[in-house]
């Protein structure tokens, strides 16, 4: 699911005691393992580069990417989500969302945590419209979660305490292709 026209996003935001803060970044990528017809199995990972996260506004950036997320030393955030659904004879039909619980482990500064989250999820089959995106075709992955700082062994020095939350909420949203592009 990697966009070279960088049109995936990831999104965290913090809502703090004095100020809400937005960091965006466009350099996420991965891959899902699904079949449409027989989705007894979700299979997925996800790379966020947390050196590309922006806020907006420099000392921000410097706060959340070197200070709090240590991006130098550890660059990449990765999620690897699995579910089972066997039984509920599911299928992905054309243009049709679905949402599907996973329990996805998130490496962050080289700390693990697993919990579930809901994916929606919508397949397109590969049309004149979907050709607009990427040729092939499309599964269209969003998801929004809470992320606790702490979970991760992040700690928020004393001075930043209320301006930066201790849960973010994260969002992302990604297009991927089936068809190999060399």
């Amino acid at each position: 699911m990697k966009d070279l026209a960088q049109r995936n996003l990831v999104a965290i935001n913090s809502d703090a005691t004095y100020e809400r803060t937005l960091a965006v970044s466009h350099f996420v990528s991965g891959w899902v393992e699904v079949n449409p017809d027989n989705l007894e199995t979700f299979n997925a990972e996800f790379e966020i580069d947390v050196r590309t996260l922006d806020t907006g506004l420099e000392l921000k950036n410097i706060q959340l990417r070197d200070q709090l997320l240590s991006s130098q030393e550890f660059p990449i955030a990765k999620a690897v989500c699995q579910g089972s659904y066997s039984g509920q004879k599911l299928k992905l039909l054309d243009a049709k969302a679905i949402t599907l619980k996973s329990d996805c482990t998130f490496k962050i500064k080289n700390v693990q945590k697993t919990f579930p989250i809901s994916f929606k999820m919508t397949y397109f089959k590969e049309s004149e419209e979907s050709r607009q995106r990427l040729t092939g075709n499309l599964m269209k992955i969003s998801a929004n979660w809470d992320l606790e700082l702490s979970q991760f062994s992040i700690s928020i020095p004393s001075k930043y305490s209320a301006l930066i939350a201790k849960t973010m909420q994260v969002s992302i949203d990604m297009v991927g292709t089936d068809r190999d592009r060399k």
